[in-house]
């Protein structure tokens, strides 16, 4: 879709699959979140020239809110939760948007119980990234086993411990707490993932999609729904050092298994679960919306009632952020969200 057929699409935030969204008929105007910023209805029409968006989306930033007064805005709105595990409050957040996209499957009822139509919350799972994919030109392997992601005893403790344990038993393992994955899991036999809060976290998808083995905590049904253990990666019971490593053990000694249920893995992810099919997932969604005209009715139904939404969720959520927060400005943003006031502006 191009041309006349192009909507407009404002995404702030994180950008996730905002790049893609370009293939399925939107122009997107893009806005990174920056510290110390909020954005509000001036200030997306500063970013869009004065041209009326189709919709705008606040993408999960694992910030404070940074989209204010959206309750009033007089657009399509939706909100991206990505880090809910992490952020309690995102279910409040989210009540004054039309539509929200929700990561995590387990976490989908507390977006439901809404003001506003809980049809409209939609279950978006993690997906690969674009940088996710093999090279044509394999290299040598180098480690047996292979960790990525932050191991901070301040923040990930019980992580750590879980990586320490491990690697007393299985000497075979590299931890790297920073590094760019795509440089390290091809050189590894096998991947190893941690879910801190029970989560089906990003890392399944980018280790699958860099054509990877992958050993997974079994988290239920949120991983199981959607791979196939012993066929397209492995699971072990979480935390549980002496499966692990029995399981690492015997995978690498058994080559053909590890490269058959590795490319398994790598053709689910591109039969369903990269970028681009979240992209079209989310543009045919909206698509239907708006070719039935039914956007308008769910922002008039929102408008009507922005009053009772921000009284009763948003104002409460405002106030605790503006105790909580240092800088004067902010402080300063939050209280006046809080009393429904004009905001003080930031820009982009």
């Amino acid at each position: 879709m191009s041309g006349a057929t192009e909507k407009l699409l404002v995404w702030i935030g994180n950008p996730f699959f905002c790049k893609e969204m370009e293939k399925f008929g939107w122009r997107v105007a893009y806005q990174p979140y920056r510290p110390g910023s909020f954005h509000t209805i001036e200030s997306v029409l500063e970013l869009t020239g004065g041209e009326r968006p189709d919709l705008i989306l606040a993408a999960d930033a694992s910030v404070p809110p940074f989209l204010l007064g959206m309750e009033t805005f007089p657009w399509l709105t939706a909100f991206y939760a990505v880090d809910a595990h992490i952020h309690s409050w995102y279910h409040i957040y989210a009540q004054g948007f039309d539509i929200c996209l929700v990561s995590l499957q387990e976490r989908m009822p507390f977006f439901t119980r809404r003001l506003l139509d809980p049809s409209l919350v939609w279950h978006f799972p993690p997906y690969a990234r674009t940088e996710c994919r093999p090279s044509a030109n394999r290299p040598e392997k180098e480690w047996d086993m292979v960790f990525v992601g932050n191991v901070s005893q301040e923040r990930q403790s019980r992580r750590a411990a879980f990586l320490s344990e491990t690697a007393g038993k299985f000497p075979g393992l590299r931890v790297f707490p920073k590094g760019f994955f795509p440089d390290i899991y091809p050189k590894s036999r096998l991947i190893l993932n941690e879910c801190s809060y029970g989560e089906l976290n990003f890392r399944v998808f980018e280790a699958l999609g860099m054509g990877g083995c992958l050993l997974t905590p079994d988290i239920g049904p949120a991983l199981t729904d959607m791979f196939r253990d012993g066929e397209e990666l492995f699971t072990y019971p979480a935390y549980d050092t002496t499966a692990l490593v029995e399981l690492a053990g015997r995978l690498l000694h058994d080559a053909p298994l590890r490269e058959k249920t590795a490319a398994a893995g790598l053709a689910r992810i591109d039969d369903r679960h990269r970028a681009s099919h979240r992209a079209e997932e989310l543009s045919r969604k909206l698509h239907d919306l708006l070719s039935v005209g039914k956007a308008e009715s769910l922002v008039a139904t929102r408008l009507a009632k922005a009053a009772e939404i921000h009284h009763n969720f948003l104002r409460p959520l405002y106030l605790h952020h503006a105790e909580s927060l240092e800088a004067d400005f902010m402080r300063e943003a939050f209280l006046s969200a809080a009393k429904g006031v004009n905001l003080p502006r930031s820009g982009f």
